[in-house]
């Protein structure tokens, strides 16, 4: 039986311990693309793992960059599994990491906007010359692929539930869709190319570039400070939404000047803004674009890309990831890791 002495110094021992939990973010160097990483050091208990999006399916090697697979920054982490991986929209660079990951590491709920029908076939590619639809196409059979292997790996594969839900005691999130009507005309278009319906050049290029703006957006809470992860949606297509102020703004679209307006920006008023981008912008790609760099440094204390050439405002720098942790009490530390 411990005396009196001990039996306080215990007590202190565990405040110290429940001290200890605390959110960790990770918004990793994936080049063009996004790979969010979010832990619950939760005292006593294991992480809860919070993945939202995973990058490209490859990341080739630039002198001078950090950029890298999410599978190679979580491996180097020691990260041993997923609890929630959440998709925000199917581009490539988004989703393309998820079935490298599934390949090592276990994943428990994987969480979509949209999931293929159960018969799915492969899709073909349009006779087109134009790329975008040709990319969707492909993007839907990896996608299909991925949901599969997900399957048959154990992984619960589920629409995404809009709305607030806790993940464990201290971690909330909320998920926002676009507007009905545009989810009904993807989801009818994805599922009639998954049966081989003929559609028009036309049809399928509108609906290959409303991928960005059926973008899911989300809100991770934890000791009421907050992030929002709003995918490649387009500043002027939330600008209205009226979402909650939020600490952190991963800045949609990596910084091109779609991505952002100076009324998103202020209806949400953050304090950190993060763009996930790549020091040498993709062809005929602005990212980071000045207009959206003025917009942010006129609005947000503090702006920082994952990795960006020399700009406006903002010296070139690369990082492996911009990271931040927030404490039990709602204390946000920001650090970049180099």
């Amino acid at each position: 039986m411990p005396d009196r002495h001990n039996r306080h110094h215990y007590r202190i021992l565990q405040v110290k311990e429940l001290r200890l939990s605390m959110l960790l973010i990770d918004i990793i160097n994936v080049g063009d693309g996004d790979a969010i990483l979010l832990r619950e050091k939760r005292a006593g208990k294991p992480d809860y793992v919070l993945l939202v999006d995973s990058g490209r399916p490859h990341v080739e090697y630039i002198k001078g960059s950090k950029r890298k697979t999410a599978l190679l920054y979580l491996k180097t982490l020691g990260v041993d599994h997923i609890d929630t991986l959440l998709i925000s929209h199917l581009h490539f660079d988004h989703f393309g990491g998820v079935l490298g990951i599934l390949r090592h590491i276990p994943i428990y709920v994987l969480e979509a906007g949209y999931l293929p029908p159960k018969t799915a076939m492969w899709v073909e590619r349009p006779d087109t010359l134009v790329k975008s639809p040709i990319s969707m196409c492909d993007a839907l059979n990896l996608f299909n692929d991925t949901i599969r292997i997900a399957d048959t790996l154990g992984t619960d594969c589920i629409k995404a539930p809009e709305g607030k839900r806790m993940l464990t005691e201290n971690l909330g999130i909320e998920i926002f869709y676009p507007d009905n009507e545009l989810m009904d005309r993807q989801r009818l278009i994805f599922d009639g190319l998954y049966h081989r319906e003929k559609f028009s050049e036309e049809l399928l290029s509108a609906i290959s570039k409303d991928r960005n703006c059926s973008s899911i957006v989300a809100r991770v809470e934890y000791a009421g400070a907050s992030i929002l992860l709003t995918g490649d949606s387009y500043g002027v297509y939330w600008e209205d939404r009226g979402y909650e102020h939020c600490d952190i703004l991963k800045v949609p679209h990596h910084g091109d000047p779609k991505s952002i307006t100076e009324k998103a920006v202020k209806s949400v008023s953050p304090k950190y803004a993060v763009i996930s981008c790549q020091n040498d912008s993709p062809a005929k790609k602005d990212r980071p674009s000045e207009a959206a760099m003025d917009i942010l440094f006129d609005n947000v204390e503090n702006v920082v890309c994952t990795e960006n050439p020399d700009v406006k405002r903002l010296k070139a720098a690369a990082y492996d990831a911009v990271c931040f942790e927030i404490s039990d009490d709602g204390e946000i530390t920001y650090l970049l890791k180099a």
